[in-house]
C-alpha cells in the first residue's frame, strides 16, 4: 500500500500568483458575463445505468453544471460492457474498471494503485480542472484520493468533497486524516455534516446542501404504469428501494402482512436490484432473506417486484397510492422520498438520518420509528383508509420539494461552493430547509 501523504487544504497550497491570478482573471470575466465559467473534474465510483441516488444526484448535477456555461467531465467505475467514454447531455463521462467498486476490494486497491494514479492523474491532466469534485472518496479506500492529492500537489486546484454518506468504523476514521485536504465539504443533510464534524471534520469547511428534483418531477402531469396486472384497481403500497435489510425492505414486509388484516386487498410493491454498488457482497443473501418472509407469510399475490429502468420509476410512483421509506439505519437523505413527494404521493419515512429535515409530520408526510413495523403498518393502514389525510399531506408534500428541494436550488448552491473553492470568494451561506 502507498504511504498515506496528508496535505494542507488547496487554499493553502495554492499554485503560483501568477497561474493563481490567470483563473481568477478568466472567472471573473465570466461572472462580469452573467456566467462563471469553470473547468470542472467530477470523479465517483459509479454512474447511470448503475441505480442509486448518488448516481441519480450526479445525473442531475453535471449536465445541469454544463448548461450554466461550465465544462464539466466525470470519470467513474465501468461496469461491464459500458464504453470507455461517452458524453452524457454535454458531460464527457470518462469510464474504468478501476472505480467500480462490485470488482474492487482494498487488496485489490493496493495491487492496483499505480494503475490507479496513472489513470486519474491522465483524467485530471486531460480536463486540466479549475476544481476537483469527488463523491464520497472520504470512503472505501484512500489509494484513489491518494492519486487526486499527488497530482493536485503539483497543480494546486480547488477541491471540493460531496459527503452522500457517512460510515462509524475503522476506515471511516482513517479517511478522516484528510479532511485538512479538501476545501470545503458539502454534506447531503445536516445530520451528516453533524455526524462527520463528530469524526474530526472542521464544522467551518462543512457546508449543507440538500438534494433536489428537476422541475419536470413538479410539473409533468401523472402517467400511471402498473408493471403488474395485479396492481390494477388495488391500493398500492411502494418501497422504491433497492431491496436490502438496511432500507427496511424486511420491516415492509412484515408491516404489509399486518396491513392486510384491515385493508385486504392492499397490494405491495418492491424495487427490485440489477445493476447496483454492493461494496460488502450481501446484496443476493438479503434478497433471499426478504424473499423467505414474503413466501413465509403467503404473499406471493400480493407483493410484486420489479427492477425498474431510469425511465420507468416516474411512473411507478404515480402509480402508488402511498410511498414507503422505512430505513433501518440513519439515511443520509433518501432521494426518493422527494421524488415521491415531487409527484404528491404521501409519504411514510422513519426517524433516521437526514429524512427528518425532508418530512415534517403530518404536514408533507408521516414518520415512525425505525424497525417497528406496528407503527409503520398503523400509518400506512391510516394513509389508504383516510383519503383526505392522504391528500393533504401529499399536497404538503409537493409544495415542500417546490419551497426547498428543487434541481435549480441544489445546482446554484453546489456552484456558488466550487466557484468559491478556485479562490473567488462569494456568498454562498444559504438557509437550509427548516
Amino acid at each position: 500500500m502507498l504511504p498515506c501523504v496528508l496535505v494542507l487544504p488547496c487554499s493553502k497550497i495554492r499554485r503560483n500568483s501568477n497561474d493563481l491570478n490567470g483563473i481568477r482573471l478568466r472567472l471573473e470575466e465570466g461572472l462580469c458575463g452573467g456566467v462563471s465559467q469553470m473547468r470542472i473534474a467530477e470523479l465517483h465510483w459509479a454512474f447511470p445505468p448503475t441505480i442509486g441516488g448518488v448516481e441519480t444526484h450526479l445525473s442531475i448535477l453535471g449536465p445541469a453544471l454544463v448548461q450554466r456555461g461550465h465544462q464539466v467531465a466525470l470519470l467513474t467505475g465501468q461496469p461491464g460492457g459500458l464504453p470507455a467514454k461517452s458524453v452524457v447531455k454535454g458531460m464527457p463521462v470518462y469510464r474504468t474498471s478501476l472505480l467500480d467498486l462490485n470488482r474492487m476490494s482494498p487488496k485489490r486497491f493496493e495491487e492496483k494503485a499505480t494503475d490507479l494514479f496513472n489513470e486519474i492523474g491522465e483524467f485530471l491532466s486531460h480536463v486540466n480542472p479549475d476544481v476537483i469534485h469527488v463523491h464520497n472518496w472520504h470512503y472505501f479506500s484512500p489509494i484513489p484520493l491518494e492519486a487526486v492529492l499527488a497530482w493536485n500537489r503539483h497543480h494546486g486546484r480547488g477541491l471540493v468533497l460531496t459527503a452522500h454518506n457517512s460510515w462509524h468504523d475503522g476506515l471511516f476514521q482513517q479517511m478522516a486524516q484528510y479532511a485538512p485536504a479538501y476545501d470545503a465539504v458539502i454534506a447531503v443533510s445536516q445530520y451528516t455534516r453533524d455526524d462527520m464534524v463528530e469524526w474530526g471534520y472542521a464544522r467551518d469547511q462543512m457546508r449543507v446542501v440538500h438534494h433536489g428534483v428537476t422541475a419536470d418531477w413538479l410539473q409533468e402531469p401523472h402517467n400511471p404504469q402498473y408493471v403488474f396486472t395485479a396492481m390494477k384497481g388495488r391500493p398500492v403500497i411502494f418501497h422504491p428501494a433497492r431491496m436490502s435489510l438496511a432500507k427496511g425492505s424486511l420491516v415492509v414486509v412484515e408491516a404489509f402482512r399486518l396491513v392486510r388484516q384491515a385493508v385486504p386487498d392492499a397490494y405491495l410493491l418492491l424495487a427490485g436490484t440489477s445493476l447496483t454498488v454492493d461494496w460488502d457482497s450481501v446484496q443476493n443473501r438479503e434478497i433471499q432473506q426478504i424473499q423467505d418472509k414474503i413466501r413465509e407469510y403467503h404473499l406471493e399475490e400480493h407483493v410484486g417486484i420489479y427492477t425498474f429502468q431510469w425511465p420507468e420509476i416516474r411512473a411507478a410512483y404515480d402509480a402508488a397510492d402511498v410511498v414507503v421509506y422505512p430505513s433501518v439505519f440513519p439515511e443520509p437523505f433518501g432521494i426518493v422520498v422527494i421524488e415521491a413527494m415531487a409527484r404528491e404521493k404521501p409519504v411514510v419515512v422513519t426517524r433516521a438520518g437526514g429524512m427528518p429535515e425532508i418530512v415534517r409530520h403530518h404536514q408533507s408526510g408521516w414518520i415512525v420509528d425505525p424497525n417497528h413495523p406496528e407503527a409503520l403498518a398503523e400509518a400506512l393502514k391510516t394513509l389508504l383508509t383516510d383519503r383526505p389525510l392522504a391528500a393533504r399531506l401529499a399536497a404538503g408534500a409537493r409544495q415542500r420539494v417546490w419551497d426547498w428541494f428543487t434541481a435549480e436550488r441544489m445546482v446554484k448552491e453546489t456552484e456558488s461552493i466550487l466557484l468559491a473553492a478556485t479562490g473567488v470568494e462569494i456568498s454562498h451561506d444559504q438557509p437550509v430547509a427548516p
